[in-house]
Parts: structure tokens; sequence; C-alpha cells
């Protein structure tokens, strides 16, 4: 659930509730900054009211992003029986169904419709 006033979502998990928002700009080597999300959890047994309890883990992981925020999609340049769809960054969901359908158009030894040149795992 999206809770749009206070930017965080609520995701059901096997052992409760995660609340998740934004992404941390802190650099590779810079420790976790819980405190926002710490804040937003008050917040969020607003939105549930049965929610107590304290969180019982915090995580932060790294999300690599592509230098020019395009995905990699098409062909392996490497292996011509593997096939890319990657570097999707925040756009992951949104875009899954767009590049499953290019590359089981690529796997079936079709073409797209336009010039994958831009997604291509060689461009850099």
């Amino acid at each position: 659930m999206f809770v749009a006033n206070g930017y965080y979502v609520l995701c059901p998990m096997a052992d409760g509730v995660r609340v998740t928002s934004g992404a941390e700009f802190g650099g590779l080597s810079a420790p976790p900054d819980f405190r926002r999300i710490r804040r937003m959890v008050s917040d969020a047994r607003i939105s549930l009211p049965g929610l107590d309890g304290v969180p019982n883990r915090e995580w932060m992981g790294h999300r690599p992003a592509l230098p020019d925020s395009r995905p990699i999609i098409g062909r392996s340049p490497r292996y011509g029986n593997v096939f890319l769809a990657f570097g999707h960054g925040h756009l992951g969901l949104t875009l899954s169904a767009v590049s499953a359908e290019i590359v089981s158009t690529l796997v079936a030894g079709g073409e797209p419709e336009f010039d994958m040149g831009g997604f291509a795992a060689d461009r850099f």
C-alpha cells in the first residue's frame, strides 16, 4: 500500500509489514542512515492502526545504476545464446512488461519494431 501523503510504502511480509521509502545517496562507503525511515514507522502506525511492536530488522542495499540511466536490453555481445534485460533502476516494475516483450521477440528470432542500439550492452 502506497501512502502518498507520507511518501512511503507498506508491504506485507511473511513476518510482518515492511516500511520502505525512497533512496539514500550516501556513497558506497558511507554507513546507512535509518533516521528517515525510523520516523516513518510512527506514521505507518496511523495508516495501519493494528501495527505494533518495534522493527525486527533494518536493511539497506546498494542499487547499481548505469551512467546514462537506460537499461541494457538485448543479446549478449559475448554469448549469443544469452539475452540481457537489466539496469532499469527505479523503473524496473514499470518497464518489465515492455522489456519482456522485447526479449521474447529476440529469443523467437524476431526484431523489435525500433532500433535497440541505445540499449545495447556494448554501447559504453
